[in-house]
């Protein structure tokens, strides 16, 4: 009975210290403090992401709204300047719009920096500019990866996101969990810049194949097709897309929550299509490339921005030939 009872004892003890070991290990994590620059529809729900893996966010945005928002999630706070971004995170992720918003918060983010600091760009600029802010953040002694993402914001709520990584591959290593805190996969795609060439091509695929979607169910519900026949028939036949079937751009063609059945709203926005389709035409002028299909769409977008639906998701395309004149 004794020794029975010593080793019950001896069990619960060793029990105990696993749970405090584990506390211990889940207060560390919690101590982790990520910095995130830009909080908009994919900004948001990663930092929510990165929360429920049990890191504390500190988050910046032009938007005082976006700001509440973060204020109101649970181990998330806001800080009022980049440099206070930095200072007060061990990592920092930057999700923004255009080249021009990511060069200026980083000439601020990295004037607080600290040494071996890790910086992670997912935003879609020109992979010229990706290496220049690798070169500034090597200037100080950190750590960049530029790592684009795909998947959406579908994506980015889910956690399912692939990340295109450029950079050095060491680093890669040290940012896998922050990464997989947000996403489902990542790429290794070379040296720095070279994430960003896998970005612009995936999204000029991802523009050409909206367009296509979007013209070709207009023509099928014009000449009398039921939307959802015609898009069950494309997702189980030769067509199918994830323009088409994760995406489809007609209102009620399938039954998810998805920019199309929400009037356009909380996708990815139209004018950054649009944008990103133009790196690739600027890519291509560069290398001589001939690009005529993307440069067909990107006459579609253009029309799109300046009928003043460049904010909504670029799935748009639809209600755009849906009204076209013939």
């Amino acid at each position: 009975m004794l020794i029975g009872g010593l080793n019950h004892v001896f069990r619960r003890s060793v029990s105990g210290c696993r749970k405090t070991i584990a506390v211990v290990e889940e207060s560390k994590r919690r101590k982790s403090n990520v910095g995130f620059v830009g909080l908009g529809n994919m900004g948001i729900p990663m930092a929510k992401n990165l929360l429920k893996n049990g890191y504390g966010v500190v988050g910046n945005d032009v938007s005082a709204e976006r700001m509440d928002l973060l204020r109101g999630l649970d181990g998330a706070e806001t800080a009022d300047t980049l440099q206070q971004v930095a200072a007060s995170s061990d990592a920092v992720i930057t999700m923004l719009p255009e080249t021009q918003h990511v060069l200026l918060a980083y000439a601020e983010l990295l004037e607080s920096s600290k040494p071996e600091q890790l910086f992670v760009d997912c935003s879609t600029i020109s992979p010229e500019s990706s290496k220049k802010v690798s070169d500034m953040a090597k200037q100080k002694g950190c750590k960049f990866l530029g790592a684009p993402v795909s998947g959406g914001v579908v994506g980015a709520e889910n956690g399912t996101l692939t990340f295109m990584v450029g950079g050095d591959e060491s680093t890669l290593k040290a940012a896998e969990h922050l990464l997989g805190s947000m996403g489902s996969r990542w790429v290794y795609c070379g040296p720095a810049g070279s994430g960003l060439v896998a970005k612009i091509c995936n999204n000029m695929i991802l523009g050409m194949t909206m367009a296509a979607v979007a013209e070709a169910m207009n023509l099928g519900i014009k000449l009398g097709m039921e939307p959802k026949v015609l898009a069950s028939v494309v997702n189980t036949s030769t067509g199918r897309c994830w323009a088409s079937e994760i995406n489809n751009p007609v209102p009620g063609a399938i039954e998810k929550q998805i920019p199309s059945n929400n009037d356009y709203l909380n996708g990815f926005k139209a004018d950054l299509l649009l944008k990103d389709m133009r790196l690739g035409e600027s890519l291509a002028k560069r290398t001589h490339t001939q690009t005529p299909l993307t440069c067909l769409t990107v006459d579609v977008y253009a029309s799109i921005s300046q009928m003043g639906w460049g904010d909504k998701d670029f799935s748009i395309a639809y209600k755009y030939f849906k009204e076209q004149q013939s």
